[in-house]
Order: structure tokens, then sequence, then C-alpha cells
């Protein structure tokens, strides 16, 4: 399977993650936050209804020690102008911060009390009482009409000072805040780890999903207790099985096309040196018969001659290139690496030292089969020439690598070869690096590396320049004879 990666660097689109695990943490903060605030409302509004019943309950029983004070006075019990009379009431019925008061029908008011607050009282703070007072205190005070034998004699008003009721308040508040904060801290913690352990098998689908994305189809995911990432485990294995057997199929069907694709080329080149080169090696030797001949007989026809020797020269010349581009003799006849020092012996020539060519190779080559060999010796070819049209370089490496697979899943895949192509050109920049990517060129690497079951990334070198790697499996001579 093939795959062609290039990194954009710094323009590439960075993409933001979200943790399960903190999302819901985050919601649950949120939900619990507005149960706080509302639960704190709660709390405000029995505050201030607390308030008015205190305020109600002062008023009453003072209106009725009042009403019981003007029956006295009915009855000569008591003196008129003792009313109104309410001390032995007020000393143990106001509370810290409350006032009282008696009105008389036309406005005036003889009696008034009120109890301080108390010096340990905790005051809220100066933001919260106006807001409190505004929003909960606008109904907290209570009047009591007092009537006696149906004639109102005055009226009974009950008030709580607004920073005592305030200071209840934020105290209530305050109390009930510290307990939600470290319930929901609690909560928080214990719904994280209760879904972090419930999330740990994702774990393991990332990990297969990255597997697959890297080209791994013999992957495969476990069972799971939870249904719902069992079901996922299993369309997981179900796609990876479809997809490997899909990419074996297609990976067969490209190799049997590009292997005969070659196998068309062996025989037209043998062909072409059977026959066409026969002839030419005929043609220039009856040439330079006639030209010796010539040379005796009709001096005159001596150009002539001399153009026909060159002719065929050129024709057997053309000839030659033309074998070895449809499929290098040194192949069949001396192995891989032999064919691949030719070629890079040939680019070095053409060079003229303005570019240094290099093959470095580790392990051993000779159990390829010849199509493989065929089809390594064409992308380094193809590399190659991309580097002479484009690269600008001083050196270009190639460096052929034979070593055991990382991939075992499968027995044929005990070996693997990689090729690497790079350069330190400098002189293109980007529209020589879209010209890399975009040619014909590496669609038919891909092709081949594809029909090898092999991957293929090119880009940037990490030291400058441009590199191309070539990865793909192998079989091994046991393999390859079974």
């Amino acid at each position: 399977m093939s795959a062609l990666t290039v990194e954009d660097g710094p323009a590439a689109q960075c993409r933001s993650t979200l943790d399960l695990k903190w999302l819901l943490v985050r919601r649950i903060v949120i939900v619990a936050v507005l149960c706080v605030i509302g639960g704190a409302g709660v709390v405000l509004r029995d505050v201030a209804a607390e308030v008015r019943r205190q305020n109600q309950e002062v008023a009453e029983a003072i209106g009725k020690q009042l009403a019981l004070q003007l029956v006295r006075i009915d009855s000569a019990l008591d003196l008129p102008e003792r009313f109104p009379d309410w001390g032995a009431v007020i000393n143990y019925m106001l509370q810290p911060g409350q006032c009282v008061q008696f009105r008389y029908p036309d406005g005036r008011t003889p009696n008034s009390n009120c109890i301080g607050l108390d010096s340990s009282t905790r005051l809220a703070p100066t933001w919260f009482a106006p807001i409190y007072g505004r929003l909960f205190l606008g109904q907290g005070d209570f009047e009591h009409p007092l009537i006696h034998r149906g004639d109102p004699k005055g009226t009974v008003k009950a008030t709580l000072d607004s920073t005592a009721v305030a200071a209840r308040a934020w105290s209530e508040v305050s109390r009930m805040l510290g307990l939600w904060t470290a319930m929901i801290a609690v909560m928080c913690l214990l719904v994280y780890v209760i879904v972090d352990r419930a999330l740990r098998p994702t774990n393991e689908i990332l990990a297969g999903l990255n597997r697959l994305a890297e080209g791994d189809l013999s992957c495969r995911l476990p069972r799971f207790r939870l249904r719902e990432l069992n079901r996922i485990s299993e369309v997981f294995n179900d796609l990876a099985q479809k997809l490997q057997i899909t990419t074996w199929e297609r990976s067969g069907l490209a190799r049997k096309l590009v292997d005969a694709q070659e196998k068309d080329r062996r025989h037209i080149a043998r062909e072409l040196h059977d026959d066409v080169a026969q002839r030419l090696s005929a043609l220039s030797c009856l040439a330079a018969s006639i030209k010796s001949a010539a040379g005796q007989q009709a001096p005159t026809v001596l150009k002539e001659t001399d153009e026909l020797v060159t002719m065929a020269s050129d024709a057997m010349r053309s000839l030659r290139e033309t074998l070895t581009y449809l499929r290098p003799q040194e192949i069949d006849d001396l192995g891989l690496l032999a064919s691949l020092q030719g070629l890079i012996a040939e680019q070095n020539r053409r060079a003229r030292d303005k570019t240094k060519f290099v093959l470095q190779a580790q392990g051993r080559f000779d159990a390829l089969p010849a199509e493989t060999a065929a089809h390594i010796y064409r992308i380094t070819q193809e590399g190659l020439n991309n580097a002479v049209r484009h690269a600008n370089a001083r050196t270009v490496r190639v460096i052929l690598q034979s070593r055991p697979s990382s991939k075992v899943a499968r027995k044929d895949r005990s070996d693997e070869i990689e090729l690497t192509i790079v350069d330190d050109g400098t002189g293109a920049g980007q529209e020589h690096l879209g010209r890399q990517l975009g040619g014909t060129g590496l669609i038919g690497m891909r092709e081949r590396v594809f029909a090898l079951s092999g991957t293929l990334t090119a880009g940037p070198s990490p030291t400058g320049g441009f590199e191309l790697r070539v990865n793909f499996p192998t079989l091994t001579t046991t393999g390859a004879a079974a």
C-alpha cells in the first residue's frame, strides 16, 4: 500500500482536539454552578421571607399588647396617658437590627425602639448589601393596624435594618457555597476517574486507527466489555479485514500488470538485441567494407561511405541506449547491485563533476526476484532523473538497505527493502518541490511501490534538499520458493 506524505511546514493548519473527560467535567461544573446560583437565590429569598415573618410576629405581638392596654384603660385599670406602653414586650421580642414604632392615625409617632447590631456579627461585603436589598427586601417591612371598638387607634410598624438582613443572608449563602463547592469538587473528581476508566479502551481504538492509517492492515481490535465500544471494535475489524483483502487483490493485480510490463520490455529488448542489433552490426560491417573498397576504386563516393558508417554507428549506439532503457542487461546477467552501479556511473559521466552521485548498499539482494529487482532499478532511475532535472544539487546519494521487517503479521514479510534517494539541492525552492511531487515520474513510482505492497514518502529532507524514501516487504528465499 503506497502513501505520499508532504509536510506543509508552518502553513499546516492545527486541528484542535477535545478531551472527553475534561469536557464532561466542564459541563458538570457549569451545571453545578447554575444549580448553586439557583440554590443561593432560594436561600436569599427564604432569608427575606423569614425577615418579613419576624417583622410580622413582632408587629402583631405588640399590637396585641397595645390592644390589651386599651382594654385595661377602658376598665380603669390603666391610665390613658401611659398609652402606648410596650416596654415589657420590646425588651425580649426585638432581634438585632430590628426597629418597631407606633404611629397615630394623624401621623404622630410617640414611640419608636431599635436594637443595634451585635459586635460579633459578620457583615456582608459592601457590594452585596445594596444588591440584595433591591432584589429581595422590597416587601420586608410589616405594618399592623391597631383597632379598638371599631375605631383605628394607630399602626404598629416593624422593620429590620438592611445591613443586618444582608449579613444574615451572606452568612447563610457563604455556608452553603462552601459545602456545595466541596461537593462539586468531589463529584468532578469522581466523574473524571469513572469516565477515565470507562474510556481507557478508546486508547486501543485510537492506536488501531493510527496503525491502520499508517498502512498496517493486519491490525485488529480486541473485544470490549462496553457494548458501544465492542460494536466499534467489530466494525473496525470487519472494515480492516475487507480493506486488507481489497488491498491485497489490488496489489496483486498491480504487481501482475507491472511484472507483465517488465516481461514485455524484456521480450522486446531480446528481440531487438537478437534481430535488429544483428542487422545493424551487419550493416555497420558492410558500410566499413564499402568504405574500404570505395577508397580504392571510387574515391568520389568516399564522403557518402563515411556518412553511411557514421549512421550505422549512431543507430547501434541509439539501439544500445534503447535496450538499456527497456531492460538493462546487468539485471539478468550480473544482478541488481551491478546494474545500479552502472546507472550511477553513467549519471556521473553525464554530470561531468557538476553533481556527484553515490551508491550505498547494505544487505544481500541476491535472492530478490528478477521483476522486483527491475522495479527497484526503475524507481532509482526515475529518482535520479528527477534530481538531475530539478534539484540543482552538488551530491545525490542512493541508499539501498535490506533488513528484517518490523511487521511479522504475515510469514512472507520477514525482510524489508528500503530505498532512499536524497540530494542537497537548494536552488529550486517550492517550485522545485511542486514539480517533484506533481510529475508523472512519481506517479509511476507510486504504481510500482503499490505493486510491491510498500510505502512511498517524498518531501523536503530534514537536512535540506529533497528526499525520496521507499519501503516495501520482500519474499524470503523460502517464501519465494513456496
